[in-house]
């Protein structure tokens, strides 16, 4: 019998929650091996889960599951627990070579036996098709990492409150959330940065949530990496005339989507923005019903946390 949940919590129009729900329908799919789908109700822009589960337990049971199959000294699924490799004390994150020993790095990292998990999640967070500032390679927009922060930090921080008491936080990440102090949200979450003016104490204390932004990130692999030889290039990130930087921008569609539809609609050319029209006749034909954007607030150390802009002209 095929069950549709709403979760309330993880509203389309907000850059975490989008992210969120797609995390989740990947999971779902390639780690649980279940036929579901992902739409939006037009009026809420709540995330639908299609499929199976019958409730928003069910589905926490399922990720407890994935998540309990995560080695205790691991942090991802179906990954060595090695993935992604830790710093060394200070210094580089491993993880960003410079461009030219970046194939010796990608061997090191993956071994010389064929592991598409890990080829995949490896392609989702570098590239050697564009670099940074320093000659390294470079890394997908949807990472902002701040002082010695690293990949294998981005994905330790959300693990480290989770597993205490996963069942609570995946339930309140799916329908209610609960911010949590001293967490930045891994800079996907714009709320999550408090300064001192923002703080009844007077001192800068972050406070995100971290099981939604453990599943956010658990979507990346689905958000394919590139470049242009000097920038990267990401799925639903865009270059727009009004900004100076890329825009992150993604549609929120009626019809249920399994994971390979969703990708087609966020890769669609209609999505791609206008400088001069809000012509969006093709949207309604792709079941789209609204799209939102984002862009980085850049902060003093770090490219910035992903802030929702107004409406930007699309397609």
């Amino acid at each position: 019998m095929k069950h549709s949940v709403e979760l309330r919590a993880l509203d389309g129009r907000d850059p975490l929650g989008f992210l969120a729900a797609l995390g989740l329908l990947r999971l779902l799919t390639d780690e649980a091996s279940l036929d579901v789908k992902l739409s939006f109700n037009d009026a809420t822009a709540h995330a639908i889960l299609h499929g199976p589960l019958a409730s928003v337990d069910d589905i926490v049971e399922q990720l407890v599951a994935i998540l309990e199959s995560i080695p205790a000294d691991g942090v991802l699924p179906n990954a060595p627990a090695t993935f992604p490799e830790a710093k060394a004390g200070i210094g580089t994150d491993p993880m960003r070579s410079p461009r030219g020993t970046y194939r010796t790095a990608y061997t090191a990292l993956t071994g010389d036996g064929h592991q598409p998990a890990l080829d995949r999640w490896l392609s989702a967070l570098v590239t050697d098709l564009a670099t940074d500032d320093k000659g390294r390679v470079a890394i997908t927009p949807y990472a902002a990492p701040a002082g010695q922060q690293s990949f294998r930090t981005m994905f330790t921080k959300p693990l480290e409150h989770i597993r205490p008491d996963p069942r609570t936080h995946f339930h309140e990440a799916l329908t209610r959330w609960r911010r949590v102090d001293g967490y930045t949200g891994e800079y996907l979450d714009h709320r999550a940065i408090r300064t001192a003016a923002d703080h009844p104490t007077g001192k800068s204390d972050p406070a995100g949530v971290p099981a939604a932004t453990w599943l956010a990130i658990m979507a990346l692999p689905l958000l394919h990496l590139t470049g242009t030889g000097t920038s990267p290039r990401a799925t639903c990130w865009h270059h727009h005339p009004t900004y100076r930087q890329p825009v992150m921008t993604w549609p929120l569609w009626r019809q249920p989507l399994n994971t390979h539809a969703a990708i087609a609609i966020l890769e669609h050319p209609a999505l791609r923005p206008k400088p001069t029209h809000h012509n969006r006749d093709t949207q309604p034909a792709l079941g789209i019903f609204a799209t939102a954007s984002a862009i980085r607030t850049r902060s003093k150390n770090s490219a910035g946390p992903l802030t929702p802009l107004p409406d930007v002209a699309t397609g």
